[in-house]
């Protein structure tokens, strides 16, 4: 039997942790945006990690880290930002109490709901890559 739940938070988990360093390594764009002007930071270091998974998704949507294109999946038209909020709600499982309240009648998670979150997370992924390929690209042809 898998560990679906544990898989669940792993990938949710690694999104958040290349949501940082993207925004690490973009932070002249991060500092543009709405998120980044709203927040109150507790230190003048490492910005990125005091956003919420919740903040650096709607940074990668609002810089376009991740596509901007509608679809429609298991009944739900949004942008691949919109499920990977639906999917932090996954992540969130990880905190004792959460999954048994807001799934009183059972604490099976499954393959199912395992392989939704791994599809939003390898989607991101790959434009999370892409952009990072660009830049290098430009960095080299500006350099030669």
């Amino acid at each position: 039997m898998g560990a679906y739940l544990a898989a669940s938070v792993m990938q949710m988990s690694v999104l958040e942790a290349a949501l940082q360093a993207m925004c690490f390594l973009y932070p002249e764009h991060v500092k543009k945006t709405v998120v980044y002007q709203r927040k109150r930071f507790r230190g003048k270091r490492n910005k990125a990690l005091e956003f919420s998974l919740y903040q650096l998704i709607n940074i990668a949507e609002e810089l376009s880290w991740l596509p901007p294109k509608r679809f429609t999946w298991a009944g739900k038209r949004t942008t691949i930002g919109g499920f990977a909020h639906e999917v932090r709600e996954v992540r969130n499982c990880v905190h004792p109490g959460v999954w048994a309240r807001t799934h009183p009648d059972t604490m099976k998670f499954s393959k199912g709901v395992y392989d939704v979150v791994y599809e939003v997370f390898d989607v991101a992924n790959s434009w999370l890559l892409h952009r990072v390929e660009e830049s290098l690209q430009r960095g080299m042809q500006r350099e030669s």
